[in-house]
């Protein structure tokens, strides 16, 4: 069993962040992951509108407006790669995308890998993995590194996550269609693109102007290959304080390390949702899955999930503040 933590209110949840940087380690205890349960109908009003396409104003002062629909809806797709035949998959994008051959072999390659070190355990996910150019997001056409388990630097002081990584929190996150998903970070465009292959509903924040612009353009760029990412709502700001204007979310998954949670993420959250983020310290972060839930005296339940049992840390880089600096426990209680 993960271990449970209740507090009578939400606000006291910022508390936890010590607790994380203080025994992270020692108060997880790995269990057997559900297959989440899909999403129940929400009187939530923006739950009624759907992903606008453009970024909103530098400094993230004004939300995209969300128009009536999602552009391209996953639910109705009738065909699907093959995703356990090599030739047929390769066939199958190459007539369906466009994709190079040399980075189709290249992603299959990675994917049996991940699929053997149950970075990938949900066929939504692999299908997800298999669908999504890593390569146009990595800022380099180098076959031989695209696809290689590696942090990649995308410039700004910024990366691209692993692919490993990437799947990992993915199949840890397993969001349905219907479900409402905040990223906080979006850097490359590579794991907002991974997430709109099984949601229509995706958000992201990206805090470094030049790389939400460039990253922008990615994404315009592929609309006619991948009308998906038309679906994936983006704007420049700090993703500290989440999106209220679109809160609740479903799935919330950060691409930063930090040491603590920031009690907005978890205030966006909703009830029954799932939240991953990296917390520690800049020198290594556990990768935690947050199920939040209530108990039968309306309690706030946070259930903790370390996503790779105890054994391994990943250090990314790390969360940053509007105006310079990083967010850290320290300097949120001052």
């Amino acid at each position: 069993m993960a271990e449970k933590l209740r507090t009578p209110h939400i606000v006291l949840i910022a508390s936890l962040g010590l607790l994380f940087v203080a025994g992270v380690t020692a108060l997880i205890v790995l269990k057997t992951r559900p297959t989440p349960a899909p999403n129940a109908a929400s009187a939530d009003p923006a739950e009624s509108g759907e992903p606008a396409r453009e970024q909103g104003s530098a400094g993230g002062s004004t939300a995209p407006t969300a128009p009536a629909g999602p552009v391209y809806d996953v639910r109705l797709r009738t065909d699907h790669p093959p995703l356990y035949d090599q030739e047929q998959y390769v066939q199958w994008m190459i007539a369906n995308t466009g994709e190079e051959e040399k980075f189709l072999r290249a992603k299959w390659a990675r994917s049996r890998v991940a699929i053997q070190w149950n970075d990938i355990k949900n066929d939504r996910v692999l299908e997800a993995f298999l669908r999504a150019p890593r390569e146009e997001f990595s800022r380099t056409r180098d076959v031989n590194v695209v696809y290689q388990h590696m942090v990649l630097d995308i410039g700004y002081g910024q990366t691209i996550s692993g692919p490993h990584l990437v799947a990992r929190m993915t199949d840890f996150l397993n969001p349905d269609p219907e479900h409402k998903v905040l990223e906080i970070g979006t850097g490359s465009g590579y794991q907002s693109a991974v997430l709109a292959e099984l949601s229509n509903h995706v958000y992201t924040i990206e805090i470094v102007p030049e790389l939400a612009a460039e990253t922008d353009a990615i994404y315009k760029k592929l609309y006619d290959r991948y009308p998906q990412y038309q679906n994936i709502t983006r704007k420049e700001d700090d993703g500290y304080y989440g999106w209220p204007e679109y809160a609740p979310f479903d799935r919330i998954v950060v691409t930063c390390g930090i040491d603590h949670i920031p009690p907005e993420l978890l205030r966006e959250l909703k009830v029954g949702g799932v939240m991953v983020i990296p917390v520690g310290p800049p020198t290594g972060q556990t990768i935690l899955k947050i199920t939040k839930s209530l108990d039968a005296d309306g309690n706030v339940v946070l259930e903790r999930e370390d996503l790779y049992g105890g054994r391994i840390k990943e250090v990314f880089v790390p969360f940053t503040a509007r105006g310079g600096g990083v967010h850290s426990s320290a300097r949120d209680s001052q």
